[in-house]
């Protein structure tokens, strides 16, 4: 029985040969391939076709593009077509090891027994030509979720979309968080999708993550809207995820959130307040509200 979907949103094709070739040269060929062309300007079909025949995966041409207003929209879509017990969603320029499949399915049962709904490998950053910028390996068997949350904010740990693999159910309950560039929205997913609990982690198999300019990841040109959206990322963080966090760790959070509110001046939610409010501390909650109430007014 298939059990993994692999989902490649496709727009750029400059990488999307050497990603459509990583695919068919997995080992255990025990997967169903969905492609979704984001109304891209250069079809990829003449490539797929090079590797896959049409039996071996389900092509969406797209008419509108999405993913330029947000991402997780254009994930969303192909997620719809999927029915396997797990998927993941592969970047249009990164690679997979040819093992990825099969490690997969090494993991299930381990998984299933434990109750893990959420599988993260090694992932590799790569330049644009494929060379190795560094390797992010954690070196545990296991991580809790809420714990690598603390450790890629706090600049620890690195954690990207691709070397996940997510069980569907999960993804059905919670969906993705829609922050512009989807900057932050696996962060999020991480947490939810594995229902804020273990992530197994499998250190035998791996992505390689192409960082170029023409990346979300490695453009500097998208800094202050990669900055911008973090915000939202810290913003969504504390009013609907906090609770499963530390409180020191969570004050840092609100405080970097006011911080960058007051230096761009954007408005800070009066909601973000609650969190103190909530957790009995009375006099940071009218602190809090003092801030906001002073940069709103900027």
């Amino acid at each position: 029985m298939i059990k993994l979907a692999i989902i490649i949103p496709y727009y750029k094709i400059d990488f999307f040969e050497k990603t459509i070739k990583s695919v068919a040269e997995q080992t255990n060929k025990n997967f169903v391939l969905y492609i979704g062309n984001d109304a891209s300007p250069e079809a990829p079909l003449p490539i797929i076709e090079k590797y896959f025949t049409p039996n071996e995966y389900q092509y969406f041409g797209y008419k509108e593009n999405i993913g330029g207003k947000n991402l997780a929209l254009q994930w969303e879509r192909i997620l719809e077509n999927v029915h396997e017990e797990w998927f993941e969603v592969l970047g249009d320029d990164d690679v997979m090891a040819p093992n990825f499949v099969e490690e997969f399915y090494n993991s299930i049962q381990y998984c299933n027994d434990q109750n893990i709904h959420c599988i993260k490998t090694v992932h590799h950053h790569i330049d644009e030509y494929g060379n190795l910028i560094r390797t992010n390996d954690y070196n545990v068997d296991s991580i809790e979720a809420y714990q690598l949350f603390i450790n890629k904010y706090c600049g620890v740990a690195s954690s990207s979309l691709s070397e996940n693999i997510f069980k569907t159910k999960m993804y059905r309950k919670y969906g993705f968080e829609k922050i512009p560039l989807a900057w932050g929205s696996d962060d999020l997913a991480i947490l939810t999708f594995s229902d804020y609990g273990t992530i197994y982690y499998n250190r035998a198999t791996y992505i390689k993550v192409r960082l170029s300019n023409l990346s979300i990841s490695g453009s500097e040109n998208l800094n202050k809207n990669k900055d911008d959206a973090y915000n939202i990322l810290r913003e969504k963080f504390i009013l609907h995820h906090s609770k499963m966090f530390p409180s020191e760790f969570v004050g840092k959070v609100i405080k970097q959130y006011l911080e960058y509110c007051y230096m761009t001046r954007q408005d800070a939610k009066y909601s973000v307040a609650t969190y103190f409010l909530k957790n009995f501390s009375i006099l940071n909650f009218f602190k809090t509200l003092k801030k906001i109430y002073y940069i709103n007014s900027l």
